[in-house]
């Protein structure tokens, strides 16, 4: 497991450092230990260059160490303002604490923490590696330090903070590697592929996860079953020469390439597009158009208001927000052929909000194609506030952009020219 989400800005990067590890590592290697290390090495085709450190914490200590790493990656300002933003996007009650989810999701399950930083493995309690779902998990823990060793987790944009959907593609590759070797470990055990997927969800506390709004429990499993498929898919299809990925010419057997994925740790997918449609990372033929509103801010702030955040949603979740109003289909369909997006959230003097989102497709057809779903989910009131659509698609027709406020008469002052896209 990992730390970072971010379908609210820093929220990619509070998934990716602090799951990164759900563990029970032995403070001094007992008896099955040194095997799980060989047969992980095994696995994955790699050598540890350094053994692993870890140290022996008690819950107390682990709770405090979460406390600490969620200070260090998201300050309080930015923990409302991703409140803020979900809670007008539609993804999330008014109210909704997301520092308090977070601590729910992680306090309780969490066996231990692998932290790239300090490249070192925090342990809690006295598991033992007798028990077979110890060593599954310890597996996955261990997979996440071998591959640190060899390709330094943090060169990937896991800590952006203002990308959730880049750090998102980034998590699925690293997640998605240590579940597929989990499951190769796991069959040495008997167990059923489909049984080890299932235990990802068990690695965050149940209860919490059942009241995390839906799109948040997207975002979460996301890196681990997306990121499973994403790479059992390329690695059937494609294979890797002189250092690019090519189509395979041969019939694909039933292992996973792990040259494939270690490839991909050096040339990570741009968004959640391309680990949903695996050849456009492979090919890398439509890669993500980029902008930003700090040096071109979408309108004028009148007096008092203030410029606070930005983000990219990305294809994942577009679609995964529709669903909440609109059939899975057309949520699918209405989020196909995404090129680009960003939303930036502003504060008024009186704590009045206003979302700007623009979004940019790859064909007129594919952004009529968004413009009908997310009307239809605005007349279906999935929005946190008044919303409305700009009618025009842009200089090249494939842009749609709307605004999300937060009471009735800021859209109408919107309207009306007090912000000006």
């Amino acid at each position: 497991m990992w730390n970072s989400i971010r379908p609210l800005p820093p929220l990619a990067r509070a998934l990716v450092l602090l799951v990164l590890t759900t563990v029970g590592v032995p403070a001094e290697p007992e008896e099955g230990f040194e095997e799980v290390v060989r047969r992980t090495e095994e696995i994955r085709g790699l050598q540890f260059k350094q053994p692993v450190s870890f140290s022996r914490l008690e819950k107390p200590e682990l709770a405090a160490l979460l406390e600490r790493e969620m200070d260090r990656l998201i300050s309080e300002e930015e923990w409302r303002s991703i409140e803020d933003s979900l809670v007008l996007l539609g993804a999330a009650p008014k109210g909704i604490s997301l520092r308090d989810l977070y601590r729910g999701l992680l306090g309780e399950q969490v066996a231990g923490l692998y932290d790239p930083h300090a490249k070192q493995m925090h342990v809690v309690g006295n598991l033992s590696l007798k028990v077979a779902l110890t060593q599954i998990v310890l597996e996955h823990e261990l997979t996440h330090a071998l591959t640190d060793q060899h390709f330094d987790l943090l060169r990937l944009p896991i800590e952006r903070t203002d990308h959730d959907d880049r750090s998102l593609a980034a998590m699925a590759v690293v997640e998605g590697d240590a579940t597929l070797s989990m499951v190769e470990y796991a069959k040495d055990l008997g167990a059923d592929s489909l049984m080890v997927t299932a235990l990802v969800s068990l690695m965050m506390d149940q209860e919490s996860l059942s009241v995390s709004p839906p799109l948040l429990q997207a975002m979460f499993l996301f890196p681990y079953l997306g990121g499973e498929v994403f790479l059992i898919n390329l690695s059937m299809k494609y294979a890797v020469r002189e250092g690019r990925l090519v189509e395979r010419e041969d019939i694909p057997g039933g292992t996973v390439n792990w040259e494939v994925v270690n490839h991909l740790y050096l040339h990570p997918p741009e968004s959640t597009e391309q680990i949903l449609h695996p050849e456009k990372c492979a090919l890398g033929n439509d890669p993500p158009v980029e902008f930003s509103f700090k040096d071109a801010k979408p309108f004028e702030f009148d007096t008092g208001w203030e410029y606070v955040s930005e983000n990219t949603f990305g294809e994942f979740l577009i679609k995964t927000l529709l669903m909440e109003e609109i059939s899975s289909h057309q949520s699918e369909e209405a989020a196909a052929g995404w090129g680009g997006d960003r939303y930036t959230l502003a504060r008024g003097p009186n704590g009045e909000q206003a979302l700007f989102w623009r979004t940019i497709w790859d064909t007129e057809e594919d952004a009529a194609e968004f413009r009908a779903a997310v009307e239809k989910f605005s007349a279906r009131d999935g929005f946190g506030g008044p919303s409305f659509v700009l009618p025009d698609g842009g200089e090249t027709g494939r842009e749609v952009s709307l605004w999300v406020v937060s009471e009735k008469a800021v859209a109408e002052r919107i309207k009306g020219g007090m912000l000006k896209p």
